[in-house]
């Protein structure tokens, strides 16, 4: 059931990235966001089926859902649900292809189908494109998705969920999203750190993905989450950083590293190591923010973890004589600097 999810972040990972990461996630405040998964589950903590239909499949007003076609039996949307629970799935996700920019009618379909779902075992998958979260669109979804009647599960994005492609727009869109977790039952999927300012903001749950990915462009290092900076860098990026001065270079507390540099993380075969010390650390920031006795507490200790990182962006500025100084994501800067009651 739904309810199970309640204040719990849990990872979006690959079935075969979920078996290196089962000791680094909490049976008490996590779980997993399967892609694609087949088969059944047995695990210590929530499971959901993300069908993904998105990444491939854009939504049409008349099928906005990945339904599967040509079979003797005509398999439906109640079908399709039932099926991710009798896998042991916690609650069902439905299979809602990617909403376009300004496709209104798709959203406006996709919605009318799931409100007629008379079930309390079932996510609303919404993969939109985030323009729809603008101000020429944004109260019309609002209310779109509060008629729907069921939580939503929010995609931002065809893949990645990140807020880094609108840098010139992120404060007016963290400010609806944050209205918007307010407003409905909200469970932001497969972002980076925004699942953790919309959790500290009134989302029941989120799902960051797992990070970690070799980027396929000519650098074999994979993507490596430094806590001092509240982002991720190519760790090849993160070497380059410090060049000769290693010694500044952050050690990790975290279980997976003991201490160790982060810049050792350059290669392809260090992919599975990031990604299990990503979720390894913000597993425990996660712990944190869930474990602040109200929502206000949780949003104050969210804006401090990222003041402290524009923080360490002046300090490691000055360590290494940077002519040129480390600026913060833009969205690190406006989650550390809006008001967490705007």
């Amino acid at each position: 059931m739904v309810g199970a999810l309640l204040n719990r972040v849990l990872v979006h990972a690959t079935p075969a990235q979920a078996v290196a990461l089962q000791p680094y996630v909490s049976a008490e405040h996590g779980g997993f966001v399967l892609t694609g998964a087949q088969g059944r589950f047995h695990p210590d903590c929530p499971v959901l089926v993300d069908p993904a239909a998105y990444e491939r499949h854009v939504a049409t007003p008349d099928a906005p859902f990945l339904l599967p076609t040509g079979g003797l039996l005509s398999i439906g949307l109640p079908e399709m649900l039932d099926d991710q629970l009798a896998a042991g799935a916690t609650a069902a996700i439905t299979p809602t292809k990617f909403i376009a920019a300004g496709d209104i009618g798709s959203l406006t379909a996709a919605a009318r189908q799931v409100a007629r779902l008379d079930r309390q075992d079932v996510l609303f998958l919404v993969p939109l494109d985030i323009s729809l979260l603008g101000r020429a669109h944004f109260d019309e979804v609002t209310a779109i998705l509060a008629d729907a009647g069921h939580p939503v599960a929010l995609v931002l994005g065809r893949r990645f969920g990140s807020l880094a492609q609108t840098a010139d727009r992120v404060v007016p869109y963290i400010r609806n999203l944050r209205v918007l977790a307010a407003a409905i039952d909200l469970m932001p999927l497969r972002t980076d750190f925004t699942a953790f300012d919309l959790v500290a903001h009134g989302a029941f749950a989120g799902a960051p993905r797992s990070g970690g990915a070799v980027r396929h462009t000519g650098d074999s290092a994979p993507d490596v989450l430094v806590p001092g900076f509240m982002a991720w860098w190519r760790g090849s990026d993160l070497a380059d950083l410090f060049g000769a001065r290693q010694n500044l270079a952050p050690r990790c507390p975290c279980v997976v590293c003991d201490e160790q540099r982060l810049t050792r993380l350059i290669r392809a075969h260090h992919a599975e190591e990031a990604m299990c010390h990503a979720v390894a650390t913000w597993s425990a920031y996660a712990g944190d923010l869930l474990g602040q006795p109200t929502m206000r507490a949780r949003a104050e200790y969210w804006r401090r973890m990222c003041g402290n990182a524009i923080g360490y962006h002046s300090e490691l500025t000055h360590h290494l004589r940077r002519v040129r100084p480390l600026v913060p994501r833009k969205s690190i800067q406006t989650w550390a600097t809006l008001s967490p009651w705007t």
